[in-house]
Protein backbone atom coordinates (compact mmCIF):
# COMPACT_ATOMS: atom_id res chain seq x y z
CA UNK A 1 0.00 0.00 0.00
CA UNK A 2 0.97 3.34 -1.04
CA UNK A 3 0.45 6.45 1.98
CA UNK A 4 -1.09 9.69 0.56
CA UNK A 5 -2.20 12.71 2.68
CA UNK A 6 -1.86 11.05 5.73
CA UNK A 7 -4.27 8.10 4.21
CA UNK A 8 -3.32 4.63 2.97
CA UNK A 9 -4.50 3.47 -0.72
CA UNK A 10 -4.10 0.37 -2.58
CA UNK A 11 -1.41 -0.12 -5.62
CA UNK A 12 -1.62 2.67 -8.31
CA UNK A 13 -2.40 0.18 -10.73
CA UNK A 14 -5.48 -1.57 -9.28
CA UNK A 15 -6.61 2.48 -8.49
CA UNK A 16 -6.05 3.43 -11.77
CA UNK A 17 -8.00 0.79 -13.04
CA UNK A 18 -10.67 1.63 -10.89
CA UNK A 19 -10.87 5.19 -12.30
CA UNK A 20 -10.29 3.93 -15.85
CA UNK A 21 -13.66 1.77 -15.21
CA UNK A 22 -15.63 4.38 -13.75
CA UNK A 23 -14.46 7.01 -16.66
CA UNK A 24 -15.30 4.40 -18.85
CA UNK A 25 -18.86 4.28 -17.27
CA UNK A 26 -19.25 8.29 -17.12
CA UNK A 27 -18.44 8.48 -21.12
CA UNK A 28 -20.91 5.89 -22.03
CA UNK A 29 -23.35 7.77 -19.42
CA UNK A 30 -22.59 11.06 -21.23
CA UNK A 31 -22.18 9.38 -25.25
CA UNK A 32 -24.41 6.74 -25.68
CA UNK A 33 -26.82 7.92 -22.39
CA UNK A 34 -26.60 4.20 -20.25
CA UNK A 35 -28.74 5.04 -17.67
CA UNK A 36 -27.21 5.79 -14.04
CA UNK A 37 -28.18 2.64 -13.03
CA UNK A 38 -26.71 0.32 -15.70
CA UNK A 39 -23.37 2.57 -15.38
CA UNK A 40 -23.17 1.47 -11.07
CA UNK A 41 -24.02 -1.72 -12.16
CA UNK A 42 -21.36 -1.55 -14.54
CA UNK A 43 -18.81 -0.29 -11.78
CA UNK A 44 -19.82 -2.71 -9.71
CA UNK A 45 -18.93 -5.82 -11.81
CA UNK A 46 -15.94 -4.43 -12.51
CA UNK A 47 -15.00 -4.03 -8.99
CA UNK A 48 -16.43 -7.45 -7.99
CA UNK A 49 -13.34 -8.93 -10.68
CA UNK A 50 -10.71 -6.84 -8.81
CA UNK A 51 -10.32 -9.05 -5.34
CA UNK A 52 -10.35 -12.26 -7.56
CA UNK A 53 -7.01 -11.16 -8.88
CA UNK A 54 -3.69 -13.40 -7.45
CA UNK A 55 -0.55 -11.04 -5.93
CA UNK A 56 -3.03 -8.06 -4.52
CA UNK A 57 -2.59 -7.02 -1.23
CA UNK A 58 -5.21 -7.28 1.49
CA UNK A 59 -4.98 -3.05 0.78
CA UNK A 60 -5.63 -3.70 -2.67
CA UNK A 61 -8.64 -6.18 -1.92
CA UNK A 62 -10.11 -3.72 0.72
CA UNK A 63 -10.48 -1.11 -1.22
CA UNK A 64 -12.63 -2.16 -4.35
CA UNK A 65 -14.88 -4.44 -1.46
CA UNK A 66 -15.04 -1.01 0.77
CA UNK A 67 -16.65 0.86 -2.63
CA UNK A 68 -19.04 -2.04 -3.13
CA UNK A 69 -20.33 -2.51 0.66
CA UNK A 70 -20.27 1.45 1.10
CA UNK A 71 -18.25 0.73 4.23
CA UNK A 72 -17.93 3.88 6.54
CA UNK A 73 -14.27 5.42 6.32
CA UNK A 74 -11.65 3.65 7.42
CA UNK A 75 -13.26 0.42 7.83
CA UNK A 76 -11.43 -1.10 4.77
CA UNK A 77 -8.10 0.00 6.46
CA UNK A 78 -8.91 -2.30 9.40
CA UNK A 79 -10.45 -5.12 7.52
CA UNK A 80 -7.40 -4.98 5.62
CA UNK A 81 -4.95 -5.33 8.87
CA UNK A 82 -7.29 -7.82 9.88
CA UNK A 83 -7.55 -10.05 6.43
CA UNK A 84 -3.89 -9.94 6.43
CA UNK A 85 -3.65 -10.91 10.34
CA UNK A 86 -5.88 -13.95 9.44
CA UNK A 87 -4.21 -15.14 6.10
CA UNK A 88 -0.96 -15.21 7.95
CA UNK A 89 -1.79 -17.37 10.95
CA UNK A 90 -3.48 -19.60 8.68
CA UNK A 91 -0.37 -19.88 6.59
CA UNK A 92 1.09 -20.58 9.59
CA UNK A 93 -0.89 -22.92 10.61
CA UNK A 94 -0.60 -24.85 7.16
CA UNK A 95 2.97 -25.64 7.26
CA UNK A 96 3.34 -28.08 10.11
CA UNK A 97 0.64 -29.75 9.01
CA UNK A 98 1.92 -30.21 5.09
CA UNK A 99 4.92 -31.26 6.90
CA UNK A 100 3.34 -34.37 9.42
CA UNK A 101 0.78 -34.99 6.44
CA UNK A 102 4.36 -36.25 4.60
CA UNK A 103 4.99 -37.53 7.58
CA UNK A 104 8.08 -35.43 8.28
CA UNK A 105 9.37 -34.73 11.73
CA UNK A 106 8.45 -31.41 12.68
CA UNK A 107 10.90 -29.74 15.43
CA UNK A 108 10.13 -27.35 17.96
CA UNK A 109 12.33 -24.39 16.51
CA UNK A 110 10.45 -24.45 13.18
CA UNK A 111 7.21 -24.62 14.81
CA UNK A 112 8.56 -21.19 16.69
CA UNK A 113 9.80 -19.61 13.79
CA UNK A 114 6.73 -20.21 12.12
CA UNK A 115 3.97 -19.04 14.95
CA UNK A 116 5.86 -15.47 15.39
CA UNK A 117 6.64 -14.88 11.74
CA UNK A 118 3.96 -12.25 10.61
CA UNK A 119 5.77 -12.01 7.02
CA UNK A 120 3.23 -13.35 4.73
CA UNK A 121 5.91 -13.33 1.40
CA UNK A 122 7.85 -15.88 3.26
CA UNK A 123 4.99 -17.80 4.68
CA UNK A 124 4.35 -18.16 1.28
CA UNK A 125 7.18 -18.94 0.56
CA UNK A 126 7.99 -21.57 3.02
CA UNK A 127 4.87 -23.12 2.10
CA UNK A 128 5.72 -23.68 -1.57
CA UNK A 129 9.13 -25.04 -0.12
CA UNK A 130 7.32 -27.75 2.30
CA UNK A 131 5.95 -29.89 -0.77
CA UNK A 132 9.48 -31.20 -1.87
CA UNK A 133 10.84 -30.87 1.28
CA UNK A 134 12.99 -34.15 2.88
CA UNK A 135 13.18 -32.29 5.83
CA UNK A 136 12.87 -29.19 8.00
CA UNK A 137 15.45 -28.30 10.96
CA UNK A 138 16.92 -25.27 12.79
CA UNK A 139 13.75 -23.50 11.59
CA UNK A 140 14.31 -23.90 7.74
CA UNK A 141 13.19 -26.52 5.15
CA UNK A 142 15.53 -28.47 3.12
CA UNK A 143 15.10 -29.93 -0.07
CA UNK A 144 17.95 -32.52 -0.48
CA UNK A 145 18.73 -34.93 2.21
CA UNK A 146 22.19 -33.89 2.26
CA UNK A 147 21.59 -30.92 3.71
CA UNK A 148 19.28 -32.21 6.23
CA UNK A 149 21.97 -33.85 8.43
CA UNK A 150 23.65 -31.03 10.62
CA UNK A 151 23.58 -28.86 8.23
CA UNK A 152 23.32 -24.98 9.05
CA UNK A 153 19.84 -23.01 9.07
CA UNK A 154 18.74 -21.70 5.75
CA UNK A 155 18.29 -18.02 5.97
CA UNK A 156 14.85 -17.38 3.84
Amino acid sequence: MVRAAGRRVMRPEPEEEVSGIATGLLAAMALVGLSPERALAGLHRGLKEIPKREGLSPGDIAYPWGKIENWPPGYAERWAIGYADGLARGTAKSLPAVLEVRRLPVFDDLRDRVAICADLARLDDWLDRVGTAECARGGAVRRGPGDCAGAAPEQG
